[in-house]
């Protein structure tokens, strides 16, 4: 591979529309690999490693913090990277194709930690290894990952296809996602314990790496993209907040971001502790299927089913004006999640439906936006930097993610949480406080925010008049 350095511009390219279906689902595979793995780590992990393998919550939640922030900065150095680099295959497919086995060796080893005899005693290898394999895991995430999420802006120049190919692309991923709801649950229960988690992760991390190997294969890039300049890593992140309209739709996305990692992290320990598993439920459902398992599959086939409500409405009432439309949506489900209580699977399950037709909006519209904005960029400066600004993107969700994350766990172990255990009524409180109102909060930051965001498609239009690509 090599890595270009002060070369000119390349020609100007032509205007790219109506892309083939096979194009379009073929470069969405490999979000299917993404998410899988992404949502496996977000709502297992931490699990995990508390019930099952005995670290303590407060020391899980440190290594979530270090290896998620390493990670989050690891993001604009790699998006330069991406941006500049010249190769054969083009500037993202290398580092996707060279990803993907990698990452799936990766994720095995990190459900398959030793097992020790007295973990109370060695609290301290364990922390290490957990520590050690989460920040490779998303350390080789990142060099997929940026590459891919920016090749998506540039497939297509239309301000409507790019909704379609972003939707396209989160269908993969919601459909990962929902192959991350059953097959944990069942392969865990199969092989059982600890040992079915480590068969999950051979296995999800196998498919992993298949489908983004395909997706690294079959992807097409645009030629006249490459070799052109990009300005170092953390000034290219620095000058993508000189477009205006992106600081306030980073605004809130990140303070969604911050609003869905709670939840996330929670979902299992609310499941268990709080609602709890029913009687009828467990004389009626097959034993492979737990009631977190349930939940989750649940509001992501809510969020696949929505998918083309959203596309239809954005088509009618412009981006913005649908994603505030799901935000409201978020706000109200989450502040419905603090009357959860024993037994109310019903209740939950119809939280859940309309929390899922939520997600499936903030999956499609946000990043179809940015790519609105990267021409608007180019307009100003004549550069391309899909890699700067999903990396920017991508450092907001992690964040978020790692410092909520970490709060959340540091609660739960200083209010007294013991796990495998039925929990003290301080402990479910909180657990109901931070799974409800806390990102209800945020959701309400993110409408706020959103309402300073201006750009329609009149302004990307403007914009690609002044590129050529009108």
């Amino acid at each position: 591979m090599q890595v270009s350095v002060a070369v000119p511009l390349a020609p100007t390219s032509v205007r790219r529309e109506n892309l083939p279906l096979r194009a379009v689902l073929g470069y969405g595979a490999g979000n299917f690999a993404f998410s899988l793995l992404g949502l496996v780590v977000a709502v297992n992990l931490q699990f995990f490693y508390t019930d099952y393998v005995g670290l303590s919550a407060g020391l899980v939640s440190w290594a979530l913090l270090f290896a998620r922030l390493f990670d989050a900065f690891v993001d604009p150095v790699m998006g330069w990277l991406s941006d500049r680099t010249h190769t054969r295959l083009g500037r993202r497919r290398p580092f996707i194709v060279g990803a993907a086995i990698p990452l799936g060796v990766a994720f095995y080893l990190l459900f398959a930690p030793p097992e020790l005899a007295d973990p109370a005693r060695q609290q301290g290898r364990l922390l290490v290894y957990m520590l050690g394999f989460y920040t490779l895991t998303f350390l080789i995430w990142t060099i997929g990952a940026i590459p891919y999420y920016s090749l998506g802006a540039e497939l297509t120049d239309d301000y409507l296809e790019r909704t379609r190919v972003i939707a396209v692309r989160e269908g993969w991923g919601l459909t990962g996602l929902l192959a991350a709801t059953i097959l944990p649950a069942y392969l865990i229960h199969l092989y059982g314990g600890r040992h079915g988690y480590a068969a999950m992760g051979a296995i999800l991390g196998a498919a992993t790496a298949a489908f983004l190997f395909f997706s690294g294969l079959v992807a097409r890039e645009r030629p006249e993209f490459q070799g052109r300049p990009a300005l170092n890593p953390y000034a290219g992140i620095a000058a993508t907040f000189e477009n205006r309209p992106f600081r306030a739709l980073l605004a809130a996305f990140a303070s969604s971001a911050i609003a869905g990692a709670v939840p996330a992290t929670l979902v299992i320990y609310v499941a268990v502790y709080i609602i709890g598993t029913p009687r009828w439920w467990t004389d009626s459902v097959p034993a492979w299927l737990p009631t977190w398992s349930y939940y989750l599959l649940l509001y992501f086939l809510s969020a696949v089913a929505s998918l083309p409500l959203w596309n239809r409405m954005a088509r009618r009432t412009g981006k913005r004006a649908t994603w505030a439309v799901a935000i409201v949506l978020a706000t109200g489900t989450s502040a419905a999640c603090f009357w959860l209580g024993p037994g109310t699977v019903g209740f939950f399950s119809a939280i859940l439906v309309v929390g899922g037709m939520s997600f499936g909006n903030y999956l499609a519209l946000p990043p179809s936006i940015v790519a609105d904005l990267i021409d608007s960029d180019e307009a100003s400066t004549g550069l391309r930097r899909e890699g700067a600004y999903f990396a920017i993107w991508s450092f907001a969700t992690k964040a978020g993610n790692a410092i909520t994350g970490f709060a959340a766990l540091q609660v739960l172990e200083h209010v007294g949480y013991a796990p495998g255990v039925p929990q003290t009524e301080l402990v479910k409180m909180w657990m109901l406080w931070m799974y409800s109102w806390f990102p209800a909060l945020w959701y309400l930051i993110s409408l706020f925010a959103l309402l300073r965001f201006r750009f329609t498609r009149d302004d990307l239009d403007q914009a690609q008049r002044q590129i050529g690509r009108a």
